[in-house]
């Protein structure tokens, strides 16, 4: 087939181009290669601050989009899959449609349908938006899920889930969220991960526990990784020769996993249900992931096995932080739960299991 990817998250799309590449498939993958994280892909295409970036964004999007014919699957990361507001991304979204075979969509990041999930029902007991029915500090600052949830980007998002031939859902709670409005056209594929790019190698009975955080500019909040580090912060100061803390911002992600490499837990988000592709990266090098792990993710993959430190907004901070010294204190543990977070990887999220579920939707429903 002759594919194109079309944007992209944390090297997902460029890790399953590179996959597919290895089967026959004929295959481009265009991002801003998430700016900073300078992840892999073919064509480059990011949208700079000032009008100086606008001007040349709109010049980019004018060179390219001729290109973008003929194609037998064309895979957007999101509906807001350029840097563009709704009426304009319908344009650039019918323009893909219509000079190509096949329109299929990633469940990745937030939408209309994901974070109208989240705020207006019943299916979350939490998210980065609410709480129960309380909302968070991050979205009473932003007023976040009132812009994803404003009438021009669910008529945008309806619009898209109506015309597109299919979608992927890389998380359980994407996939909970649109399977009302996709039915059989989703499909549930889970996060991949290239696991010979990913060096195993166990915890074994560390003298300091090496707790690791890695946070982005401006999500600090959203994430809960602010309150993370501060109650890493004070478990180091309290049990200094048990554990140091190291938390790195704007990072390669060939820098970072270099240096996630050689940390033992990595705490990773406060208000996800399933691990992401941070939390899979390490526990694929070996590494405890503190991540989302509720009951809804475990029951997503089928596993009995719960490798996972499963971090919620569900318990306040002091009781995470009682389970994370516990968890250091003992080393037969910390050693079971990296063997088994690396197999569960291996079990749910390996590239080539990830490229199948890929291949055979776009089969089922081009066929």
């Amino acid at each position: 087939m002759n594919i194109l990817f079309f944007g992209d998250y944390s090297n997902v799309h460029a890790s399953l181009a590179s996959e597919l590449r290895k089967r026959g498939h004929s295959v481009i993958s265009i991002s801003d290669g998430g700016r900073y994280m300078d992840t892999e892909k073919d064509i480059t295409l990011d949208r700079r601050p000032g009008v100086g970036g606008t001007i040349r964004y709109f010049y980019d999007l004018a060179r390219m989009f001729p290109k973008f014919k003929g194609f037998d699957v064309v895979q957007l990361i999101n509906p807001h899959f350029l840097s563009l507001k709704p009426e304009k991304l319908k344009y650039f979204f019918n323009l893909l449609k219509k000079n190509n075979r096949s329109v299929f969509l990633t469940l990745a990041g937030n939408d209309f349908h994901f974070v109208d999930a989240c705020i207006n029902s019943d299916m979350f007991r939490f998210s980065e938006f609410r709480v129960g029915k309380s909302p968070t500090e991050f979205d009473v600052h932003t007023r976040h899920s009132a812009l994803w949830t404003q009438p021009v980007c669910r008529d945008y998002a309806e619009y898209i889930y109506d015309n597109i031939d299919g979608a992927m859902s890389l998380l359980p709670e994407y996939d909970m969220a649109s399977r009302p409005a996709l039915g059989e056209r989703l499909d549930f594929t889970n996060l991949p991960i290239d696991l010979s790019q990913y060096e195993f190698n166990p915890i074994q009975d560390p003298e300091k526990i090496k707790l690791f955080i890695g946070i982005k500019g401006g999500m600090k909040v959203q994430k809960g990784t602010g309150l993370l580090l501060e109650m890493c912060n004070r478990i180091e100061q309290r049990y200094p020769e048990l554990c140091e803390v190291e938390c790195v911002s704007n990072l390669s992600l060939k820098e970072y996993l270099k240096r996630m490499s050689k940390s033992h837990i990595v705490l990773d988000q406060l208000y996800s249900y399933s691990p992401g592709m941070n939390a899979l990266q390490a526990m694929a090098l070996g590494r405890i992931a503190a991540t989302g792990g509720q009951p809804e993710y475990y029951d997503y993959i089928n596993r009995d096995s719960h490798p996972l430190i499963p971090l919620s907004p569900l318990k306040t901070m002091d009781e995470w932080e009682d389970v994370l010294l516990n968890l250091m204190q003992n080393p037969a543990k910390l050693h079971e739960m990296s063997v088994e977070g690396r197999r569960l990887v291996e079990r749910n999220n390996d590239i080539r299991m990830v490229a199948d579920r890929f291949e055979n939707h776009w089969n089922r429903i081009l066929n």
